[in-house]
């Protein structure tokens, strides 16, 4: 049986940089599907039309113009560039109403000992066995009935504390490896750090964000069930929108991934 976020966002290769997908109201954040498939499915479109693994994303940019609601939508993707190491290319996700989203890839070849270096340690946390699962009876939006949630970091959302933080470990229900695009999902599976300053209900939307990948996905070893630390702070808010620093790390310690993300605060 194919892994649940696999199946929802890989789309049908339908002809040359265009590819067909159905969003379904199961991954719903609000009026649409969560940022993370609709990513996950225009950057599984850009893999597809690159065609060369040797070449990983390095970094992949959305932005979310209208609800992607249920129903059947468009993927068309553009190499703009491809030179000797890079690639850049652009994708467009649309039904018969609205453009829904916009983004962007730069994918590059690896070159290995060139320089390496990370001045950023993985937060301390309990490991996910240590750290209560989020009860399935927790008020949580529809598509995250497909992950399971260890909370650990920050606040809860609404809870008007001192610190916007949020995070915990993270993994999809259904075993499934981490590739590219999955990386995408969980990055944006958390609420938004913003929330837990926000003292009472405010509905909240992703505007765009960036991901910056340092490792090339799938990685070797890696097993299919494994927990991820997701991290997440913002440190400014102002007039209606607030970023959102966030990180993904694997449980010894290899960051995976970061994000920018910048969200609009509703009502």
């Amino acid at each position: 049986m194919t892994a649940a976020f696999l199946a929802a966002s890989t789309p049908e290769p339908v002809g040359p940089g265009r590819y067909l997908t159905r969003f379904s109201s199961e991954w719903n954040q609000g009026k649409g599907a969560y940022g993370g498939v609709v990513g996950g499915t225009a950057l599984r479109a850009l893999e597809h039309t690159l065609g060369d693994p040797t070449r990983p994303v390095r970094s992949f940019t959305m932005h979310f113009c209208a609800p992607a609601v249920e129903g059947e939508a468009r993927v068309l993707t553009r190499i703009e560039r491809s030179g000797r190491t890079v690639t850049h290319a652009t994708v467009r996700v649309e039904n018969d109403s609205d453009v829904l989203a916009l983004g962007s890839a730069t994918f590059g070849v690896s070159r290995p000992g060139i320089i390496d270096y990370l001045e950023m340690e993985r937060p301390v946390v309990p490991p996910p066995r240590d750290v209560p699962r989020l009860p399935d009876d927790v008020p949580m939006p529809d598509f995250c009935r497909f992950f399971e949630y260890h909370f650990c970091l920050g606040g809860a959302p609404y809870s008007g504390g001192p610190v916007a933080e949020t995070g915990g470990w993270l993994r999809p229900r259904d075993p499934t490896p981490l590739d590219a695009p999955l990386c995408v999902g969980l990055m944006d599976a958390f609420p938004p750090s913003v929330l837990s300053r926000v003292d009472g209900f405010r509905p909240s939307a992703t505007v765009d964000f960036t991901v910056h990948f340092f490792q090339t996905l799938p990685r070797p070893g890696q097993r299919d069930d494994a927990h991820y630390l997701r991290t997440g702070r913002s440190r400014q808010a102002a007039d209606g929108f607030a970023e959102d620093y966030q990180q993904l790390w694997t449980q010894d310690g290899v960051l995976l991934a970061q994000c920018r993300q910048l969200f609009a605060v509703l009502g």
